[in-house]
């Protein structure tokens, strides 16, 4: 009730939410995070497959994972 009430969502999307977050943070930071599989990121957050992980994940950013990992390996390329 408390998160529905103070976040504005159930709580399964609150968590959901937590959870892709936490891996857009760590694939950004962590070059070894986004050299593993999706479905070993699914799996180091709680996804029991990547199907789910995947709409979750492009639900928030309208990226696919494989797509934004991509992305930010190129950005991370041009850097260097």
């Amino acid at each position: 009730k408390t998160v529905n009430k103070f976040k504005e969502k159930s709580f399964s999307n609150y968590i959901r939410d937590l959870r892709i977050e936490y891996v857009i943070n760590r694939l950004k930071n962590d070059e070894k995070f986004r050299s593993y599989s999706i479905q070993a990121i699914a799996k180091e957050i709680g996804y029991k497959g990547t199907e789910s992980f995947s709409k979750a994940f492009k639900m928030k950013t309208n990226l696919y994972p494989s797509y934004f990992i991509k992305k930010l390996n190129n950005l991370h390329k041009h850097d260097s």
